[in-house]
């Protein structure tokens, strides 16, 4: 990559923001049912996960740029074991690849609920997106998330600011709070946020990170976007605590707030939604295909594999979800433990390389005064 076209701090920032920000969270829905089904305490939530998606932000970010590469498996793998770090990486692949698909669905539901249009049509749309930015490179995608994120962050932020500050009567659509039994608690819940999220943050960011213009704009940029993510949080939260029972009634709370500000604003926030799918669907199957060959044929295989993935989506994908869900809960634990050891080995790695270039540096100039 270019110097000119090397990524700036909020580059790298957008880029984050861009792949946690799919459709479950700019619609609210996530933040909703992990955090403000708890009340007051969802904020302690928020705050942790914002310190969380900070620190295992910047550890992946300080791996991949102090061991140059965005290879899934060597970012996570401590110690470099060859047959597990294919493993992880691959198992990594894989779980990206399901987002694509939970995404393509996704993005049919919306156009069958805001247009009327098929499922098939939604679908569609947001493979064809996908598909024309990913084979571009990962030029074309950060381009995209560049000029194109800044316009979703705010107009997210403005609706939640609506919502909290014109005193929107309460809606007759309610119903009772419910807390998910895998989920009892504010604590366990960030948890499971976190570690569900990990896999889509460390490909990214490592990417990110190895594209980006200095160590400086890497770490700062993984931090700034950290920041970003908490503070939508956070706004999304204290938007939808303003009618809960209205909230726990919408499978998209902002989309049924935005509704109720206007027929405009509903418009504008919907069009957000999509890119919000799109960005996520982009930025995970990116992921996916950095662990594809640069071979023969390889932007015809991005092409067809991600067909497959828009048929998984048609076909009735959730019997497999149910499976990989629970899965990738698992493996995003073991992710995050495995991060934090091998940020801490290559940490006393780069230090003892330090140290033996330092000893011989005074033995040469011994030498030399010797001399």
């Amino acid at each position: 990559m270019e110097e000119s076209h090397k990524l700036g701090i909020l580059s790298v920032a957008l880029m984050y923001v861009g792949t946690i920000m799919g459709a479950g969270f700019a619609s609210g829905r996530e933040i909703w049912q992990f955090f403000c089904v708890f009340g007051d305490k969802g904020y302690i939530g928020i705050f942790v996960i914002g310190v969380m998606f900070m620190v295992i932000g910047v550890m992946t970010s300080k791996i991949a740029r102090t061991l140059g590469t965005n290879d899934m498996g060597k970012v996570i793998v401590p110690g470099g074991n060859a047959k597990l770090v294919d493993f992880v990486g691959y198992f990594m692949a894989l779980m990206l690849f399901t987002v694509l698909i939970t995404m393509s669905s996704a993005g049919g539901a919306l156009f069958y609920q805001q247009f009327g249009q098929s499922r098939v049509l939604g679908g569609v749309v947001i493979i064809c997106l996908v598909i024309l930015t990913v084979i571009g490179g990962f030029e074309r995608v950060s381009r995209v998330f560049r000029f194109m994120m800044p316009i979703l962050v705010v107009v997210v932020v403005s609706v939640c600011l609506m919502v909290i500050f014109m005193d929107l009567p309460q809606s007759k659509e309610q119903a009772e709070i419910t807390v998910s039994p895998l989920t009892p608690n504010w604590f366990l819940s960030a948890m499971q946020y976190i570690s569900y999220n990990v896999l889509a943050l460390v490909p990214i960011v490592a990417t990110a990170s190895v594209n980006a213009k200095s160590d400086k704009h890497a770490f700062l940029g993984t931090a700034l976007g950290a920041v970003f993510l908490g503070l939508l949080a956070f706004v999304l939260g204290t938007a939808m605590f303003t009618d809960m029972g209205f909230s726990q009634a919408m499978d998209m709370p902002m989309l049924g707030y935005s509704a109720k500000i206007s027929k405009s604003v509903n418009i504008v926030y919907t069009c957000v939604l999509l890119f919000a799918i799109y960005a996520s669907a982009t930025s995970n199957y990116y992921g996916f295909t950095t662990k594809m060959k640069f071979q023969n044929h390889r932007k015809l295989k991005i092409v067809i594999i991600a067909w497959i993935g828009f048929l998984c989506g048609l076909v009735g994908f959730t019997n497999i979800i149910s499976i990989m869900f629970p899965i990738e809960g698992f493996m995003g634990f073991a992710i995050i433990t495995m991060v934090i050891i091998n940020f801490f080995k290559v940490m006393k790695d780069e230090k003892n390389k330090l140290k033996i270039e330092s000893d011989k540096n005074v033995e040469e100039e011994a030498i030399v005064n010797d001399r």
